[in-house]
């Protein structure tokens, strides 16, 4: 099941009444105090991490609970995780009752494990020492247009991924959680019912290739991702009960993807490389599709003007993670797509995202 989200006619008026609110409150507060709130989000990441990483919304599913309590539970200080506690109150994650209790809210609830709308691997992932500290090395990424990662750890991210397993495990699930998003609304943006089969290109456990293969039961599917990642689709898929309509493919995009589908599906991949990579990533599907395929590009471009949009700080995620990787406007989008060979006949707004419908120039 996929978390509600905003359909995309929707999208675009909200975030246009959240930046008017935000240009009201800069106007209206001093500028010295915005440069205060806004060099505290650090202090909102790692808050919400560590409650993820105790568990403490799963402890709080049967009700409220003190602190000492949470605190003997997690093996915390009862007076720290109160102080933790009281802050995410404040902030709108968790809840507070009359007698001094904490509880969960509808924002707390999705740091809960193992439920459908569940966020807590994200939280976990952002806030995790080894991801923060390419953070603190965006300065050098500034200087360099170099990963921030590689200068503090001396690694790529790809790399420490499969070097360390329980970060490989939590990047992927914090990934099949943002995947969870709008999947369903990825299955009802295009017309699948002429197809046959779909290659999910990068697609990690198949959180994607699950809805478009739950919202149509003509359907095969073949997954393809590196094996250490694809080694967890397999839950994903029984779970979904498409197990035994998909293919799973341990390989390299970069040296081949599987032939002969007539779709292929690649969600939040081309941001994460350099224009050359991402070219060559899209000869390989454009050399493996079948004849008439259509590739189905699912990204957040950067909108126009100089309102705030997460997809811009999704940008300098990039930039620290990897260097190379980037979000794109959509004419970048287009322009990079026409270098692989690829015609862009269709651009389709998916609530926060955007799908763009390719096809092989003739």
């Amino acid at each position: 099941m996929a978390a509600r989200v905003p359909p995309a006619w929707i999208v675009g008026p909200l975030l246009a009444v959240r930046n008017a609110v935000g240009r009201l409150h800069r106007v209206i507060v001093p500028p010295e105090v915005v440069l205060v709130e806004r060099t505290l989000g650090i202090v909102d990441t790692k808050a919400i991490a560590v409650a993820a990483e105790l568990g403490v919304a799963d402890l709080l599913t049967e009700g409220p609970r003190r602190a000492d309590d949470l605190a003997t539970a997690t093996g915390s200080d009862a007076d720290a995780l109160a102080r933790l506690l009281r802050y995410l109150v404040g902030r709108g994650v968790f809840a507070a009752t009359r007698d001094g209790r904490f509880a969960n809210n509808r924002v707390s609830e999705r740091l809960r494990t193992g439920t459908d709308t569940s966020m807590r691997s994200w939280a976990r992932f952002f806030g995790a020492r080894w991801h923060v500290d390419g953070w603190n090395h965006l300065d050098h990424a500034v200087a360099s247009g170099e990963a921030g990662f590689v200068h503090a750890t001396g690694s790529t991210f790809w790399d420490h991924l499969r070097e360390d397993p329980a970060a490989g495990r939590c990047f992927a699930d914090a990934m099949a959680e943002a995947s969870r998003l709008q999947v369903d609304l990825v299955a009802a943006a295009h017309d699948f019912t002429s197809c046959r089969t779909v290659c999910d290109v990068g697609g990690g456990t198949g959180t994607v290739l699950a809805g478009i293969l739950a919202g149509n039961p003509h359907l095969r599917g073949v997954l393809v991702d590196l094996p250490e990642v694809v080694a967890g689709a397999p839950a994903v898929l029984a779970g979904r009960g498409i197990a035994d309509r998909v293919d799973v493919v341990g390989g390299d995009f970069f040296a081949s993807v599987p032939e002969g589908c007539d779709r292929y599906v690649l969600q939040a991949v081309v941001h994460d490389w350099d224009d050359d990579s991402v070219v060559q990533i899209l000869e390989r599907v454009r050399d493996a599709a079948a004849p008439g395929a259509r590739v189905l590009v699912l990204e957040q471009p950067v909108p126009p003007g100089s309102g705030e949009h997460l997809v811009k700080a999704f940008d300098l995620e990039m930039l620290v993670d990897t260097g190379a990787g980037r979000e794109r406007t959509v004419e970048e989008y287009r322009a990079l797509f026409l270098r692989a060979g690829l015609r862009t006949v269709r651009i389709t707004p998916v609530s926060i995202s955007t799908l763009f419908e390719l096809v092989a120039q003739e």
